[in-house]
């Protein structure tokens, strides 16, 4: 009996080296390679995406940019995009707007891709009261610089009224942000749309990163599941979980991500915007997909 307890323990033992502890121990040498470079820090190069983010009611589009986050760089780079830029998708024409109102979010997805050359590899489609609640976790901005004076007409007195004039000189929360990027009397019209989108979103984002690093940081669950709640997106849980590591990395290493660049084409008579033939590659170097 004790040579068979011998004999079937020592095969027993065997076993276990050969397919379990051996096993485990290569994939944490795999996991190693990945995660870390050669200095042995971590590299959060897997965590990079690029993402259409979509501020949009059930018809409309309130504004909309393409955003490509570069963890391992300290970079969130803002491509602001027009609902009146042309494309094609799923064997239409039109603008963005057109294309999203037939075809939501899919066509629209597709849309974008096509004009600029990029894949998107998530999307987000954040309702007003999830905007309103993400600008709250970040800590709205207090650093805009309003473009011109915007003017507003009284419901109650018919008179025009001023919301702005220079530089804030308050913060600004989500609906003071929707009601900036919304207003329909810019001098330039849709151009100084783009603009306000672009200026906006670094505002915010640099001072968030700046002010309430320790904040976003300690809520990124809760503020992923506002987007989540609030969105129509392809982002999942696990693969939140899977980037947050290289989120809390930028918020610990890096105070001013955001910068943005405005897409180059021509606006033709209609009030159009057609994405210049040589937009795709500057983008492409801009966002550090050539690498």
């Amino acid at each position: 009996m004790l040579v068979c307890l011998l004999l079937f323990g020592s095969i027993a033992l065997y076993l276990l080296d050969r397919f379990v502890t051996a096993p485990a121990e290569q994939s944490g040498e795999e996991l190693s390679a990945v995660t870390e470079d050669e200095t042995g820090e971590t590299d959060y190069s897997f965590a990079r995406q690029t993402v259409l983010f979509v501020g949009a009611g059930s018809e409309d589009i309130n504004a909309m940019a393409i955003l490509r986050i570069l963890p391992d760089e300290g970079k969130i780079l803002i491509v602001p995009v027009s609902k009146y830029t042309l494309s094609s998708a799923g064997g239409a024409s039109g603008t963005l707007l057109e294309l999203y109102s037939s075809g939501g979010m899919t066509f629209l997805k597709q849309a974008v891709e096509s004009s600029f050359g990029v894949e998107c590899s998530r999307y987000v489609k954040i309702s007003d009261g999830g905007w309103k609640s993400l600008v709250e976790y970040l800590g709205g901005t207090s650093t805009y610089n309003f473009p011109e004076e915007l003017l507003y007409k009284n419901q109650e007195t018919g008179e025009l009224t001023s919301f702005s004039q220079g530089p804030a000189t308050r913060t600004l929360w989500g609906d003071d942000i929707r009601r900036i990027v919304t207003y329909p009397l810019y001098s330039d019209g849709e151009r100084t749309r783009l603009q306000v989108v672009g200026e906006i979103g670094v505002s915010l984002l640099n001072s968030a990163f700046l002010t309430n690093s320790e904040n976003i940081k300690s809520n990124l669950t809760s503020i992923f599941n506002t987007i989540f709640n609030n969105s129509d997106t392809d982002i999942t849980s696990p693969r939140f979980r899977e980037v947050s590591p290289a989120y809390e990395y930028m918020l610990d290493s890096f105070d001013s991500p955001a910068s943005y660049r405005l897409p180059k084409g021509v606006w033709n008579e209609s009030g159009y915007f057609e994405v210049s033939s040589d937009f795709p590659d500057e983008l492409r170097e801009y966002f550090m997909l050539n690498e």
